[in-house]
């Protein structure tokens, strides 16, 4: 890196526009680049549309999210991985600190941890996405990134940044929540920045999954939210309903929560997770219901948007 690139940087900082962009493997043209942005309270313009620029556009979409949405703010390393290859290494090797993490947090609990099982699972996600938002940093796979339309672009970038949001909210302890929710709430967040950049509005978007959702009702029924909480269950449903039908479901699920209850109780929801990991105790003291009554009403709910 040259002085000149040092000095911009150091202005960026001054400015409160934190933004270090490195390569890890200098000396090596394939390996993984570092990102490290911080939530800013000002408007940033995202790239023009079609320029994939990493820097930018997640700089305009942390601003997005703290000032127009009313996050908390954010500081995230993002980890650019240029092939597959490296993608899948990177996220099994980041899966291993995450196991050595919660065996600390669990003691003696930790003993029910399979490590084979749970570092197998970690390299099938790689296998079937494009990034991993966890605490404080996102993988994504700049192979198949590369690939996406610059709309679908950014919103997998926001939704990562969505779930580096939750993270943040349990102080990075690990968290037994509703799948259903945290994915719903990054597609939401996704979308939501779309609209407020002017790329798409919040209703198209939802109306595309809408009716990608009443094409897979004609040949599978889809499952309860309580059939969606956990994380190996809602996997399982996505390979069979379609990726975009089950997190089209947790979308309008969660636009649907937030609707009755305020953005403000899903944030309080994932904060309870500090503390207790009672899955049904922390949704009924964010929301004033439990899942059970929250699922019947949006049963009805969707029945009454896929028949439209």
């Amino acid at each position: 890196m040259n002085m000149r690139a040092a000095t911009r940087q150091s202005r960026l900082l001054a400015v409160a526009l934190t933004f270090a962009f490195a390569l890890l493997a200098s000396s090596c043209a394939s390996g993984p680049q570092s990102i490290t942005v911080t939530s800013v309270d000002r408007a940033i313009e995202p790239p023009p549309h079609g320029t994939k620029d990493y820097p930018q556009a997640f700089r305009a979409i942390l601003s997005v999210m703290l000032r127009n949405l009313q996050l908390p703010p954010v500081e995230v390393s993002i980890i650019l991985f240029p092939s597959q290859t490296s993608y899948v290494e990177g996220v099994a090797a980041d899966a291993e600190r995450d196991l050595q993490q919660l065996r600390k947090v669990l003691g003696p609990l930790a003993k029910n941890l399979r490590d084979e099982e749970f570092l197998a699972r970690a390299r099938e996600t790689a296998l079937s996405t494009d990034a991993v938002g966890k605490h404080k940093r996102v993988l994504l796979n700049e192979s198949r990134l590369a690939k996406h339309p610059w709309p679908e672009w950014m919103k997998v970038l926001a939704h990562e940044l969505a779930h580096s949001v939750e993270f943040a909210l349990v102080e990075g302890r690990p968290a037994l929540w509703d799948r259903w929710l945290t994915e719903g709430f990054a597609e939401w967040v996704g979308y939501k920045v779309l609209d407020l950049l002017g790329t798409e509005s919040f209703a198209k978007s939802q109306e595309q999954r809408l009716a990608l959702m009443r094409t897979a009702k004609n040949f599978q029924t889809f499952p309860s939210l309580g059939q969606l909480a956990a994380g190996t269950d809602f996997h399982a449903w996505a390979r069979t309903l379609g990726i975009e039908a089950t997190y089209g479901q947790a979308l309008i699920a969660v636009d649907y929560l937030i609707e009755q209850k305020g953005l403000a109780a899903v944030l309080e929801y994932f904060r309870l997770f500090r503390k207790s990991n009672n899955r049904e105790q922390n949704f009924t003291t964010a929301f004033g219901e439990t899942h059970a009554a929250f699922d019947e009403k949006f049963s009805r709910r969707m029945t009454v948007l896929l028949d439209r």
